[in-house]
């Protein structure tokens, strides 16, 4: 069960950094700020706060945080590649398969 709470812990992360990335955009070209989307960041923020809290209370923190922020690093990019159009190069894409193949070797090795 403490997996899965790392799991949506770095799913909601994702969520938030999109929340994070419209409000920028909302700024950036003059529209009408929501309101709403601040406080759906901050519910997705504390979401995966309070999960990964959870989480600590069982699983290691070394091995439980770098799942947390590879799943939020790799699903950020990935979001911003595939909605937004940022480039999907090879060397971001190795870069990106760099951090899953740390985040499995380190859960491979402890």
């Amino acid at each position: 069960m403490d997996w899965i709470f790392v799991i949506v812990a770095g799913l909601l992360e994702v969520l938030s950094i999109n929340y994070m990335n419209k409000w920028q955009l909302i700024k950036k070209f003059g529209l009408k700020k929501s309101s709403v989307l601040i406080v759906k960041m901050c519910l997705a923020f504390g979401g995966s706060l309070v999960l990964l809290n959870l989480a600590l209370d069982t699983l290691p923190m070394s091995i439980t945080y770098a799942v947390w922020s590879g799943i939020g690093s790799v699903g950020g990019v990935a979001v911003s590649i595939i909605k937004y159009g940022e480039s999907a190069n090879w060397r971001r894409l190795f870069c990106i398969f760099l951090i899953l193949f740390s985040v499995v070797g380190l859960k491979l090795v402890s």
